[in-house]
């Protein structure tokens, strides 16, 4: 390992991901890895990146690093405004660090969610497979805050992703969703406000996503046995507000649950900022 860059400034969250912590959802410990995939995974393949490789994930921006080392990298995810030394630096495009440079992320105006990705991917100590950071396993980033990487052979040209081909975010989606094992249980009046009206992201953080909206009721009120979750199942707490559990939710839940978001339309919830909107399709069976 080589240490590539030294956090100067921390932003409202960073943390290392890879592609997940796979094969131990039996144990409750849950899967991680990116929040936008789509982001994730376009990065690795800028960079000519393995699918695996670790990106550096950033909510809202307010990061501030300094090259310890040459090298290339990219930024991908939502649109946010990122200096090199002062000079504006285009995302979605190689650019290259040495030793000394100042890399800002500064604040974000589409999305919420970045990826720095080096040529090579970002190293630190697997626990259970993974390089992804999550509280439980502690491989949170150290003291010193710095991040470390491979030694690669550099990109000699740049590549990217043309515009065209790039991910936008929107204030308002809609994405597609199952029946949850717990539709039924709702009101038809609650089932059909969940399907016809919008709701409203009012904030979370890599375990959940709270949404504000028309209440959902149950028929009535009974203890349910707790069901098996995944990143995407909507629950239904007490209030009746629904929640989205998001890349490092727990694996099981007592809440009723009334649907689940379509994987391919995870990334789109995961780039939500405060107020976007956000309606469900349901999916036919």
């Amino acid at each position: 390992m080589k240490p590539l860059l030294m956090i100067k400034k921390q932003g409202v969250y960073g943390s290392l991901q890879d592609q997940g912590r796979f094969h131990y959802r039996a144990y409750g410990i849950p899967l991680s890895g990116p929040m936008d995939k789509v982001s994730f995974q376009l990065a690795q393949q800028i960079l000519t990146n393995v699918q695996n490789q670790t990106s550096f994930e950033m909510f809202i921006g307010g990061f501030e690093f300094q090259a310890l080392h040459e090298a290339t990298y990219v930024l991908t995810g939502a649109t946010c405004h990122c200096l090199l030394n002062g000079s504006p630096v285009e995302m979605w495009k190689t650019f290259r660090l040495v030793k000394g440079d100042i890399l800002s992320i500064k604040s974000v105006k589409e999305g919420s969610i970045v990826y720095l990705t080096p040529k090579g991917g970002f190293q630190t100590k697997p626990i259970l497979g993974s390089m992804s950071s999550l509280p439980m396993v502690g491989n949170q980033l150290s003291d010193d805050n710095v991040l470390y990487g491979h030694n690669v052979e550099p990109l000699h040209y740049t590549r990217g992703l043309y515009a065209s081909y790039r991910p936008r975010f929107h204030s308002a989606i809609t994405v597609r969703i199952f029946k949850g094992p717990h539709f039924e249980l709702f009101t038809d009046d609650s089932k059909q406000h969940f399907l016809n009206s919008p709701y409203q992201f009012t904030g979370g953080n890599r375990m959940g996503y709270y949404l504000k909206g028309n209440v959902l009721d149950l028929i009535s009120r009974k203890d349910i046995l707790s069901e098996a979750t995944q990143y995407g199942t909507i629950q239904v707490p007490q209030s009746g507000e629904p929640i989205v559990l998001m890349a490092d939710a727990q694996t099981v839940g007592g809440y009723p649950i009334i649907a689940t978001i379509h994987e391919d339309d995870l990334h789109k919830v995961a780039q939500m900022r405060m107020f976007n909107t956000i309606r469900f399709a349901l999916m036919e069976e």
